[in-house]
């Protein structure tokens, strides 16, 4: 059974709200023993909101709005805590900088830290002489220009790698580790949704080793390379194609029924075979096609197509078959 990974995002809003959970208790605990009502409540409010958000994000893997709650509860906490308890509290702005540039996009983080420092230097200047004001405006400052550096960094790097790491890097397509992913997405929404049908195509290169052997394999890569061209300008917008093998691909075609899903097959069988470069080698395509059921694994849908994809190779190639 595929069973879906964590994502980064994932992991830091776990890690963050979870931290702000377990360091905000203590003086929570401690507000509440000496009576300050008002930096309690404060403190167990957040608290209770960075523990609910830390079981979302474990239960649903969602990480978006909680990303943008829990920054804002940072920023909103700082503030408070300032106007409450004055400069003695000053400490706490630089984590709920630093937090924010890893919850949100950096560039709205900059705009959110800098509402924060502005409103944190209006809150303290009374309190402040003008060395220790543009000490903190200064480190304040430095603490923001490194933080969204990195930020912004890790997340370009982040983006970078995880295109490598869904995408054939011949093809294009999206490699087999994505396409377990897109199941795994695809049939959790279907078994939610179950009026609507979702398709799975599987297409393979008839005699692709005879292409190789007589042409070699630059041939072969080109020929791989034009495939997914043509079966990429045919699907729609919201279907995806992915690389599962050496020269067999699979489509998955959302909302759509085994009917429609057969005529698409039959259409990419007819594209293929009529694409100037490819008919130049005399390529064809098998294809098997089925349509998923609530109660089956992902293996158990893709063994379906599989075999009605074998069933078109046996029946002589350049055809289609359905599971």
């Amino acid at each position: 059974m595929l069973s879906k990974p964590r994502q980064i995002d994932e992991y830091i809003l776990l890690t963050l709200s979870g931290a702000t959970a377990v360091a905000l208790t203590p003086f929570a605990i401690y507000r509440i023993w000496t009576h300050e009502w008002n930096v309690a409540i404060l403190d167990s409010a957040a608290v209770l909101l960075a523990a609910v958000l830390w079981t979302h994000v474990w239960r649903t893997g969602q990480t978006l709005w909680a990303g943008r709650i829990l920054a804002s509860l940072c920023l909103i906490v700082a503030i408070i805590t300032l106007l409450l308890r004055g400069a003695e509290q000053i400490l706490w702005v630089y984590p709920a900088l630093t937090a924010t540039f890893f919850l949100i996009p950096p560039r709205i983080a900059a705009v959110m830290a800098t509402i924060l420092l502005a409103v944190a230097t209006i809150i303290l200047w009374p309190e402040l002489t003008q060395v220790k004001a543009a000490e903190f405006l200064v480190s304040s400052i430095a603490t923001m220009m490194f933080s969204f550096a990195f930020a912004d960094r890790m997340r370009d790097q982040h983006k970078r790698l995880e295109l490598l790491a869904n995408q054939d890097a011949l093809t294009g397509a999206g490699n087999r580790h994505a396409m377990e992913k897109k199941l795994l997405d695809v049939m959790a929404f279907q078994r939610r949704n179950q009026d609507t049908p979702a398709s799975l195509i599987i297409l393979d290169l008839d005699r692709f080793k005879t292409i190789n052997d007589t042409h070699g394999h630059g041939v072969g890569d080109a020929v791989l390379i034009e495939l997914v061209k043509t079966i990429s300008g045919r699907i729609r917008s919201t279907d995806t194609v992915f690389r599962f093998g050496g020269e067999e691909f699979v489509v998955i075609a959302e909302n759509t029924s085994l009917p429609d899903a057969s005529v698409l097959a039959e259409e990419l069988c007819c594209a293929v075979r009529n694409n100037p470069y490819l008919r130049e080698y005399h390529v064809t395509v098998s294809i098997g096609t089925a349509q998923f059921k609530p109660s089956e694994s992902a293996f158990e849908w893709l063994g379906r197509a599989d075999k009605a994809m074998y069933r078109a190779k046996e029946s002589g190639r350049d055809g289609c078959f359905t599971g």
